[in-house]
């Protein structure tokens, strides 16, 4: 969009006012769908904190794309986007249980971040499966504020305490299906991201009945023109041959 269009739309319409390209938003999609394009079964989720206007909602879900929700504000906006619950996943933090059972109501996917409530939620509903974010303790990220996968981060549980998961999962015989972790927004070392996605994999060997693996976190992209971006056409080469292997090892594609 050139300065001239959007000086029109500002006088027919008023100021301040938001506009965003749906063609640059249907392309990105589609080249992180590309970038994937030898795995089976691929989702790409969009974050919904990143911007939680309807429309573009809409849009994301006629590209066939998941959502990511942090509350269960953004949970209901998805549903009301039209997004199949199945294709929501829930990862709060420091929420309380009232509102992880509210979403689970809605038919959402629970990703469980701190010990306390897994077990919590685990005992109250053994039969609902729910997928763990765990902490890899990666520094990863633009900047320390969007990095959340190191050692001091609140988020995510420590991949130093997979022992008292297990022993949680073992003693209320509830069922984990995924595994998943974010490592930071605006990264552009693709070889941090994975060496995180090892530990990932490492992690997921504990587990017998995941249905899926989750690789959260965010790319750089240029806010204009002649800013350096994320390779990910190299970074989608990489981890899908990565990813293939793993699933072989695992015995699930």
């Amino acid at each position: 969009m050139n300065s001239k269009t959007l000086l029109q739309i500002a006088e027919d319409h008023g100021s301040p006012i938001y506009v965003y390209n749906s063609e640059k938003i249907v392309s990105q999609y589609k080249r992180l769908k590309q970038a994937f394009n030898k795995v089976k079964q691929v989702k790409i989720n969009y974050a919904v904190k990143a911007l939680s206007n309807l429309s573009v909602l809409k849009l994301m879900n006629s590209l066939g794309s998941g959502l990511d929700t942090v509350s269960i504000q953004e949970v209901k906006l998805g549903l009301t986007a039209g997004f199949d619950p199945k294709d929501i996943i829930y990862t709060p933090n420091g929420v309380s249980l009232e509102e992880i059972e509210m979403a689970s109501k809605l038919g959402v996917q629970i990703n469980i971040d701190n010990l306390s409530i897994l077990e919590q939620f685990g005992t109250k509903h053994p039969n609902t499966p729910v997928c763990i974010r765990i902490n890899p303790h990666v520094m990863a990220g633009g900047n320390t504020n969007i990095s959340v996968g190191h050692i001091d981060s609140k988020f995510g549980i420590s991949i130093h305490q997979i022992p008292h998961i297990l022993r949680i999962v073992k003693n209320t015989n509830m069922t984990i299906n995924g595994i998943h972790m974010h490592t930071g927004s605006d990264i552009l070392d693709i070889d941090v991201f994975l060496y995180a996605s090892e530990i990932l994999f490492e992690t997921a060997k504990n587990f017998e009945n995941l249905e899926f693996i989750d690789f959260g976190s965010g790319f750089k992209v240029p806010y204009k023109e002649g800013d350096i971006e994320t390779n990910i056409e190299e970074f989608g080469k990489k981890l899908t041959k990565r990813f293939n292997a793993f699933c072989k090892e695992y015995g699930k594609e």
